[in-house]
C-alpha cells in the first residue's frame, strides 16, 4: 500500500546535527511500509523449506522542483552527497493534515539508493530521490 503524502511537505535531512544535510519543501512525497518475504532453504538444498517475513522497511520518493540560480546549485551539491555510498541519514517529513493537525514522520536509518534529475521538454525539471528507511515514527500534533 503506497501512501501519497501530498504536496508541499517539509523535508529535513540530518546526518549528525539537525538539518545539516539541508531542509527544503518537497513538491511530492510517497511513502510505503513494506515487509520483504524471504525463502529459507536447507543448507545445500534448492528447495524452499519455509517462507519467512523478513526485514520491515519503509520506502518512498521525495520529489522537488529544480530551481535556477543559487538554490539550484545547492540542490545539485546536495544530490551527489546523498548517494556517495550508503550512509544512513535521519529524514523528518512534516505537513498539514488538512484539519489543522501537523503530521510529522521521522525516518531513521534512511539511505538514498537512487537520485535522478528529470528534464523533460517543455516541463519543469524535477529531482527525485528514492529512499529506504529501517524505522519510522509518526506523531500528530
Amino acid at each position: 500500500m503506497s501512501v501519497y503524502v501530498g504536496k508541499n511537505v517539509g523535508v529535513v535531512i540530518t546526518k549528525q546535527t539537525e538539518g545539516d544535510m539541508g531542509a527544503y519543501i518537497a513538491q511530492e512525497v510517497t511513502f510505503e511500509p513494506r515487509i520483504d518475504v524471504e525463502a529459507v532453504d536447507a543448507l545445500g538444498s534448492d528447495t524452499v523449506q519455509y517462507w519467512a517475513g523478513g526485514l520491515k522497511t519503509y520506502q518512498g520518493t521525495l520529489r522537488e522542483m529544480f530551481k535556477v540560480g543559487q538554490d539550484g546549485k545547492k540542490q545539485l551539491e546536495r544530490t551527489p552527497a546523498l548517494q556517495s555510498g550508503f550512509e544512513e541519514y535521519t529524514v523528518k517529513l512534516s505537513w498539514d493534515g488538512g484539519t489543522g493537525n501537523k503530521i510529522t514522520v521521522e525516518l531513521t536509518g534512511c539511505i538514498f539508493p537512487e537520485v535522478t534529475v528529470n528534464a523533460r521538454k517543455n516541463e519543469p525539471s524535477t529531482i527525485t530521490a528514492r529512499f529506504r528507511a529501517k524505522s519510522a515514527t509518526v506523531s500528530i500534533a
